[in-house]
């Protein structure tokens, strides 16, 4: 069913816009209350929205057989209300108001030139600020008024203050233009990056090299604005993971990190891509350099309650404190990530879910809690069927097999054959598998400590072979191997 739109409007208020609206719909007023304040009230109060409820409360209304025009009347008004409210939001919103008084007091210094200086002053003021804050669309609208002020003053240097203005334009005009293609590159990048984030598809690195590569040539990012500055170094993080040269992206997201001031609390959308794009540029590099100091300006930022940014925060968390094989850390996260499992689901694919569970289990276990591990694993087996992220659901085929050696599972040979079965059937058996499979099989046959501990050291050493021929980086291969190493 559809939702009425104004009612829905209504609900979407914070408190402190519902309480601007109550007072800026008194503004101009005759009555105490008019009637858009009234109806905006009762909605406000109702559970859902009900036509027949408002026709009964407001029966004796004159606007009640008009009711669809005061509802647009009552819309008109929220909207206008919410642009007065929020019309300092931004520096670039701030200024645009101020430069709507630059017609009005032009006017009434032609009138009188005493009033020359208060415009003259308000041009200043406006571009200081824009100046400062590198509001470039701002420096060049303000062209046409500053040009105007020497009509006003009528000197004889007129040419050459045009020509100083006109320059001045010019300059702000090219460092738009760059701001703006560094715009296009990163937005570009960011649309490839968040399917495929070392662009390895044939696809998506020939989409890269035709849509972006070219923003970056000749780029030298020390004039830019810092925006321009934040999206080129954005960029050239892909750009290298493009190539491959992992060092060098971590370079470029190091220099991105550093054009934020230390212990910043407030960060924009945009802000926390840049943050982020660090720690995944971290992870492929494996240089944690700034890894905790990222992350923790990150939660400084986050508002209480904003789960998509606590996803960000403690699955990198998560990440960081495996790679280091802190498995006590990791726990401790994984034990918030439970606290906000339900919620985290709700703005989260499968994919993600399921990479959770997968690091989660990794924790537990390695950090000897095995029944809290078996308990996330069987949250991987038991999605056999979802269509995204089956690398893990294959991954836990395989770990689940020292995971349940360790728990001393009497079921552990029919294990072995159905992960067998099934990763054969879906064309995952590759020949580390095959080896990790022949291993579990003999080693649950050995007889003593000393013929167990052989096998596994056998097992390591064939492994570690096979990683270091074929180049292989797969985590059920990681976690058995760390394993072996553990128990040899």
């Amino acid at each position: 069913m559809n939702q009425d739109k104004l009612f829905a409007l209504i609900k979407s208020l914070t408190p402190t816009e519902k309480a601007y609206f109550g007072k800026y719909s008194r503004l101009n007023s005759v009555r105490e209350k008019p009637d858009y304040l009234l109806l905006f009230e009762f909605l406000d109060d109702s559970e859902e929205y009900d036509v027949a409820a408002i026709n009964e409360r407001f029966s004796g209304e004159k606007f009640i057989s008009q009711l669809a025009r005061k509802k647009t009347q009552l819309k008109d008004k929220i909207m206008e209300s919410l642009s007065v409210l929020h019309a300092h939001r931004t520096t670039a919103s701030t200024l645009r108001l101020q430069m709507n008084l630059l017609p009005i007091l032009y006017q009434k210094a032609i009138k009188d030139k005493v009033l020359t200086r208060e415009y003259e002053n308000l041009l200043k003021t406006i571009r200081q600020k824009a100046e400062k804050d590198e509001c470039l669309s701002i420096l060049v609208d303000l062209f046409p008024w500053e040009r105007k002020i020497q009509i006003l003053q009528d000197t004889n240097k007129h040419d050459d203050k045009v020509i100083q203005v006109l320059g001045a334009r010019e300059s702000a005009q090219a460092m738009q233009d760059e701001e703006l293609k560094m715009e296009s590159a990163a937005i570009r990048t960011q649309l490839i990056i968040l399917k495929d984030p070392k662009i390895e598809k044939p696809d998506n690195r020939e989409k890269f090299e035709q849509t972006v590569v070219g923003l970056l040539q000749d780029a030298e990012a020390e004039h830019f604005s810092m925006k321009a500055k934040r999206d080129f170094y954005y960029t050239q993080t892909a750009y290298y993971g493009y190539l491959g040269e992992w060092d060098a992206a971590h370079t470029a997201a190091k220099n991105l990190i550093e054009t934020y001031p230390e212990n910043q609390t407030k960060i924009s959308k945009e802000d926390k891509r840049n943050l982020c794009r660090y720690l995944v540029v971290a992870d492929y590099a494996d240089n944690y350099e700034h890894y905790l100091a990222v992350i923790e300006t990150l939660k400084a930022a986050s508002s209480q309650g904003d789960i998509g940014i606590f996803n960000t925060i403690y699955f990198k968390m998560l990440i960081y404190y495996l790679n280091k094989s802190q498995f006590e850390d990791a726990v401790q996260v994984a034990e918030s990530v439970e606290n906000n499992w339900d919620e985290l689901c709700t703005v989260i694919p499968k994919r993600r879910q399921l990479a959770y569970c997968s690091n989660i289990m990794v924790a537990y276990w390695f950090s000897g809690r095995l029944d809290a591990a078996i308990h996330w694993l069987s949250k991987i087996l038991n999605a056999e069927n979802v269509l995204q992220g089956q690398r893990f659901i294959n991954n836990a085929r395989i770990i689940q097999l020292p995971m349940y050696y360790d728990y001393e599972d009497d079921n552990l040979d029919n294990r072995i054959e159905s992960t067998r079965k099934v990763l054969t059937k879906k064309g995952e058996l590759s020949e580390y598998r095959q080896i990790i499979l022949a291993g579990f099989r003999k080693l649950i046959r050995c007889a003593d400590k000393q013929e167990k501990k052989a096998c596994i050291t056998n097992l390591q050493h064939k492994l570690t072979e096979i990683k270091q021929t074929q180049n292989l980086n797969t985590a059920d291969l990681e976690c058995v191997l760390f394993w072996c190493e553990r128990k040899a």
